[in-house]
């Protein structure tokens, strides 16, 4: 097992506040994880590698869980560098959230950033919400999972 850090932003952007206002006030809008001394997550130009202080001055929360196998879920990070951003994926989390319709994406064409930090975990071996779609998982529903779990270790 190798501990990884999971970082949750909140909203600090338009685009935020609108994930927020689906998903809950106070809630994350935006996650990554640090893998390599960088942070990967999925933005706006799609999925890069930002440097560990890019959340300095903004609120955000880091979770330390345990990856199973962190040779594969660096892997798929690094696979999905340079990934064009999911907008239409944002949506379908949000239709999940909101009425609890499970509706498949395109796959791993394009990523948001809760589906591309859940396809390294599960890549990694950490099954974070089993039997939902990547595509279809929201910052909220990431950080609820893996909250669960860090609990039921400590």
């Amino acid at each position: 097992m190798a501990k990884v850090k999971v970082l949750f932003g909140y909203p600090c952007t338009p685009f935020g506040e609108i994930i927020e206002a689906v998903e809950g006030k106070g809630e994350p809008s935006h996650t990554g994880i640090i893998l390599y001394g960088k942070i990967f997550e999925a933005l706006a130009n799609g999925f890069v590698k930002s440097p560990l202080n890019s959340y300095d001055g903004f609120k955000h929360k880091i979770l330390v869980v345990d990856v199973p196998n962190i040779s594969h879920a660096r892997l798929e990070a690094k696979r999905l560098l340079n990934t064009p951003y999911g907008w239409f994926d944002c949506i379908l989390g949000g239709i999940r959230r909101l009425l609890g319709l499970q509706l498949r994406g395109n796959g791993e064409t394009t990523v948001n950033c809760s589906e591309a930090v859940t396809r390294i975990l599960r890549a990694g071996g950490l099954d974070v919400l089993p039997g939902v779609y990547a595509d279809d998982v929201t910052p909220a529903d990431l950080l609820e999972a893996l909250e669960a779990m860090v609990a039921k270790t400590a």
